[in-house]
């Protein structure tokens, strides 16, 4: 489709555009250009719109003459400049337009499964489409035609803080934002991609000027989080885990997707620098889609809202079968979780027996039905743990803000963990017990590649007892609670509810690992991880397709790390933090020493600086009082919270494991500090668990105002 059938087909579906008339080269030898551009109003713009300019597969964008700002007097040699471009000029067109008087500007990058990505500038847009100025960028939510008549009224999306220049925008975007669903939804703007859209706004008004479908792929972007993969996978995620999260990433969507089949398929994971990402953006449209603030999702997840979307209860209400869909999964996912962890168990005990046969006779296909188990469990326990969490997370946070939190009675799976290992390393409880009930568990369980306690040696389960018997693991006794109240006693439940269910999850992974793991040892090696290969590796192997010895000798890269908390990345792996984002610039930061807090208590201390938790680091430094400082947390910290008086983590939430086990022992802590606070090892530092303050103290004792 031509540019000029582009415009004559945003005409035609109600969308404004500056007026304007094709003319073709026949029209212009003839003269006939004068008749046909009597009724524009002078200076106009003069477009090309060659034939095949804008087509499916490829755009051809830029390499044809426009010409702005044309005069009633230049208009014959624009003309004839623009059909001069053209590699032949019979039977072409171009268009005359009329120009407005232009407030902004832009692109915008409609992906149909990526995110919504403008570029615009305070001006003419041709500069920003020639490369001739740096434009400002932000991610446009998808809005509905309904969202530009109540914005009149309210205004459901912020996305620039006070006193910003472009807070008048707000209103345009979101029009242009209703206009380019009802293009994408246009059967004849062909556009399996998504579209290319020039905007300029004048008045207050959006114009289209242009609509061409998008043809590269790879530069279709998404917003990725670490958040909260960070919690619970260790800095340097094991390649095995890696691939299996990252082929369960469709069916974890398929979890939205079942509530609202209208929502597009997307990938809730992506892979960056071998890393396994959070798709932030996806959950975001999802919840733009809903009506929902996108800061429910951000703040679930620990990470910055780049849509910054309130609530929108006309979108809502339209949404009333999904909300309903939502209830039923909520109201019933107690009795379901219950179910899935005995009828799991089973499975799996059975399975596991019968394969044994499976993997002498045909190991390949062993090891193919051992991956099927270990996708199935994955995606069962995050589904679950999606609906648990969603059920109580509104509810919860309102008890937050009235202080309730910290008088639960009721200890869940994981205070009783904590209450486990504080047993056994005060000597109050078996070494065999605690394994043949927890025994299971470890650092950062969550990786298939990680060691479980009951595989420690003599020696490594010495060294653990040991840091937290220096550590002094009875100073942090639990709290006496006040009875529980009658409105928060449900959402107790699905709390601990989720708490039982990553403790027999982690059961599970157990119990895959072991199988694994016995098998590879078995054909490998115990010298060879078999964590640090990708499944197609340990497929040529079972196939005999190669041998251990060529196994052996394949080394993968250093994966990079959880080195940005979120950012945006297309196709190509190409990353670009979120502060390329207009709306995060400038916005009103939290206070530049305060994070969330956990559990209320004022503690003063050195801080302990620990990046990664292991047998390595668990040696407690020699400090009197000691505040822990992580970058995230998971249950497999229980080790340090045994040794400290205080703990802070940069990533988690109200609800995150680690903050659940903090909570229930009474520990003073603070999550999400703001990154810009860097703490060094040793520093004296307060913190009030209560307000989540942090407080650079003075080294002299006398000073500090904490108790």
């Amino acid at each position: 489709m031509s540019k000029l059938e582009q415009l004559h087909t945003i005409k035609r579906l109600g969308v404004p555009t500056p007026r304007f008339v094709g003319i073709s080269y026949e029209d212009f030898c003839a003269g006939r250009h004068h008749r046909l551009t009597a009724h524009l109003s002078f200076p106009i713009s003069v477009r090309s719109s060659f034939s095949q300019e804008d087509g499916v597969k490829r755009s051809m964008a830029g390499h044809f003459l426009t010409r702005l700002n044309v005069k009633r007097n230049e208009l014959d040699e624009a003309i004839e400049a623009v059909f001069l471009s053209y590699p032949h000029r019979h039977g072409q067109y171009l268009i005359a337009q009329e120009m407005v008087e232009v407030q902004a500007s832009g692109v915008l990058f409609a992906y149909r499964k990526a995110v919504w990505k403008m570029n615009y500038f305070e001006g003419m847009g041709e500069q920003v489409v020639g490369g001739e100025v740096n434009p400002l960028t932000i991610l446009l939510p998808r809005f509905q035609y309904k969202d530009i008549f109540w914005s009149g009224i309210t205004m459901p999306w912020r996305p620039f803080p006070k006193d910003h220049p472009h807070r008048a925008f707000a209103r345009p975007f979101i029009k242009l934002s209703a206009y380019t669903q009802k293009l994408l939804k246009s059967q004849p703007l062909e556009s399996p991609l998504g579209l290319d859209i020039e905007f300029t706004i004048h008045n207050h008004e959006v114009y289209v000027l242009q609509a061409r479908p998008i043809t590269n792929e790879e530069e279709a972007e998404e917003v990725l989080t670490s958040a909260n993969h960070k919690e619970i996978l260790p800095p340097h995620p094991s390649p095995l885990m890696t691939a299996i999260i990252d082929s369960c990433s469709t069916h974890l969507f398929a979890y939205y997707r079942k509530l609202d089949p209208t929502l597009p398929n997307r990938d809730f994971i992506q892979i960056s620098a071998s890393m396994p990402w959070i798709n932030l953006s996806a959950l975001l449209d999802t919840m733009v889609e809903w009506g929902l603030p996108t800061a429910l999702v951000c703040e679930s997840v620990g990470a910055e809202d780049p849509y910054r979307v309130g609530l929108r209860p006309w979108q809502a209400l339209g949404k009333f079968k999904v909300f309903m869909a939502v209830l039923k999964e909520q109201l019933s996912v107690i009795g379901r979780t219950r179910r899935w962890v005995r009828d799991k168990q089973r499975y799996l005990l059975r399975v596991i027996e019968t394969r044994r046969l499976l993997w002498r006779n045909n190991p390949d296909i062993a090891f193919n039905n051992w991956m099927t188990d270990m996708q199935v469990v994955y995606v069962e326990l995050v589904s679950l743990m999606q609906a648990l969490t969603g059920a109580m997370s509104g509810p919860i946070k309102v008890l937050a803000r009235r202080g309730r939190l910290d008088h639960l009675s009721v200890q869940s799976e994981s205070g009783q963990f904590f209450q486990a290992f504080r047993d056994v390393a005060n000597g109050q409880m078996e070494k065999e017990v605690f394994l043949k009930n927890y025994g299971h568990r470890g650092f950062y369980e969550s990786d298939i590649g990680q060691a479980r306690f009951s595989e420690y040696t003599e020696v490594q389960w010495a060294q653990l007892m040991e840091s937290m018997q220096q550590g002094g693991s009875g100073k942090n006794e639990r709290k006496t609670r006040r009875k529980i109240s009658w409105y928060s006693r449900p959402f107790v439940q699905l709390m601990n509810t989720r708490e039982w269910l990553r403790h027999h999850a982690m059961r599970y992974f157990f119990l895959l690992r072991e199988e694994i793991q016995t098998q590879a040892e078995s054909r490998l090696g115990k010298e060879l991880d078999f964590s640090g290969f990708y499944p197609e590796d340990l497929s040529q192997v079972l196939d005999g397709s190669i041998d251990a010895n060529t196994l052996a000798q394949i080394h993968y890269p250093e994966s990079a790390g959880w080195d940005m908390d979120a950012f945006l990345r297309n196709q190509h792996d190409r990353r670009l933090p979120l502060s390329i984002l207009e709306t995060l610039q400038g916005q009103d930061e939290v206070a530049q020493s305060q994070g969330i807090g956990i559990y209320p208590g004022k503690v003063k201390g050195q801080v302990w600086r620990v990046s990664k938790s292991d047998l390595a680091t668990l040696k407690r430094p020699d400090y009197e009082s000691i505040i822990l400082v992580a970058d995230s947390l998971d249950p497999g910290w229980i080790p340090y919270f045994l040794q400290v008086q205080g703990v802070l983590s940069y990533v988690g939430g109200i609800l995150s494991h680690a903050s659940i086990i903090l909570r229930e022992s009474g520990i003073p802590s603070v999550t999400r500090i703001p990154p810009q606070l860097v703490l060094e090892e040793g520093e004296w530092i307060g913190i009030d668990g209560k307000t989540g303050e942090i407080t650079r103290l003075p080294e002299s004792q006398e000073q500090i105002p904490y108790a």
